[in-house]
């Protein structure tokens, strides 16, 4: 009897893992399906008495237990927004991927195979991800979006720098497929500066680019790494209107910038920066309140002309603004956690989950990514599944 329970337990958490790696494959394409299986995985941990390993969990990963200290955060500062509860509790459930870190290594610690099977699956979707809007710039389907592609375009060229850089390691490091993965990394690439108008996936990019430099070759050999990327970066700048034209706004909107009268991309980010500093020092140490920041700022704006908005577009902002200097201490603490344990990580998976804190810490100046479902999914997932990859160094593989 006893055995027979711990079989269907066993089959409970197994079945977990299968809708891990299935919210893994669906992360760049499709938030409702990413919802759904990262829901029904939960569930599992729920059912299969798998929960019962949380408290190992948090001890063995300090950076799920501060990730949970930080949502235990964010349902406190419930109590001293001054926004109605629904409109707190809808900001909050956008933070509910820090949930997920505690669960997510929770059933793929010990289990391999799954660990395996949840990588692929996300560079899989990232790679379809490219595949469709390839299709679409050539009309060979028809276009879903502005920029070419299923989700939204600032979406979609994050993800395309993010295929990039594990695909340039994996064709570094494949024994087999290299040449088909180094022609994955130069497709991604095309598509974020000849396709893709996300000026946020450029801009990671260049970051993991060169994090990739520093992972791979000794100083010397970086250095002079930079000089042939600067170089390319050049040539994308002469070769292709979609970088250039990006690069035009960005000057432009900056040249024409006036504080609280600006209605371009970059002087409302301007905007929304400046004044989220300033109503911050009003409050440091624990912010506004959970769901709090479209209420003031709205407040603090509306003799202005600057344009109301849910976030100010830069996730550390919007931390300290809801939950103070505390608040964006403990965000940047799991970082930190997480970054230590690249270190004892077999080499490649290290410096994927490097990659990993790199692309939303440097897209988390231009974006909310943490507040964002698909950005903030995948770094909870992807963190989650290379975390628990702790093979001895002996057995380090690919």
């Amino acid at each position: 009897m006893e055995t027979g329970r711990s079989d269907i337990f066993a089959k409970l958490l197994k079945t977990g893992c299968v809708f891990v790696c299935l919210a893994c494959f669906f992360t760049p394409l499709s938030t409702s399906l990413l919802g759904l299986f990262s829901g029904l995985a939960v569930l599992m941990w729920l059912l299969s008495g798998n929960f019962l390993k949380l408290p190992h969990i948090l001890i063995s990963y300090p950076s799920a237990a501060i990730a949970l200290i930080l949502f235990v955060l964010m349902c406190l500062a419930l109590l001293y927004t001054p926004v109605e509860p629904l409109e707190a509790l809808d900001t909050l459930k956008k933070y509910r991927e820090l949930l997920l870190l505690p669960v997510m290594l929770s059933l793929l610690t010990g289990l391999k195979q799954y660990q395996k099977i949840a990588e692929h699956s996300f560079v899989a979707g990232c790679v379809i991800l490219m595949l469709l809007s390839y299709g679409m710039f050539f009309e060979f389907i028809p276009e879903q979006r502005y920029g070419h592609s299923l989700v939204f375009h600032i979406t979609h060229s994050f993800f395309m720098a993010v295929l990039s850089f594990w695909a340039l390691h994996r064709a570094v490091s494949a024994q087999r497929l290299r040449y088909f993965w180094l022609f994955v990394f130069l497709a991604a690439v095309v598509n974020i500066f000849y396709i893709a108008p996300g000026r946020t996936g450029m801009f990671v990019f260049v970051f993991l680019t060169v994090l990739f430099l520093i992972q791979r070759f000794t100083l010397i050999q970086c250095l002079f790494g930079l000089l042939v990327f600067c170089t390319v970066l050049t040539l994308f700048y002469f070769t292709s209107n979609n970088f250039s034209g990006r690069i035009h706004e960005v000057v432009k909107e900056i040249k024409a910038y006036e504080q609280d009268k600006s209605i371009t991309s970059i002087g409302q980010r301007f905007d929304w920066w400046l004044t989220s500093f300033e109503l911050i020092k009003k409050k440091p140490v624990l912010g506004y309140g959970t769901g709090s920041f479209s209420s003031i700022y709205e407040q603090t704006t509306k003799t202005t002309r600057i344009k109301s908005m849910d976030n100010p577009h830069n996730e550390y902002l919007f931390i300290t603004f809801q939950f103070g200097v505390i608040g964006l201490f403990l965000f940047l603490l799991i970082f930190l956690l997480q970054f230590i344990a690249s270190r004892s990580l077999p080499t490649k998976k290290g410096m994927l989950l490097q990659g990993v804190l790199v692309a939303m810490l440097s897209g988390s100046l231009m974006n909310s990514l943490l507040f964002d479902s698909q950005q903030g999914h995948f770094y909870l997932l992807m963190s989650a599944t290379l975390m628990t990859m702790t093979l001895p160094k002996s057995r380090e593989s690919s």
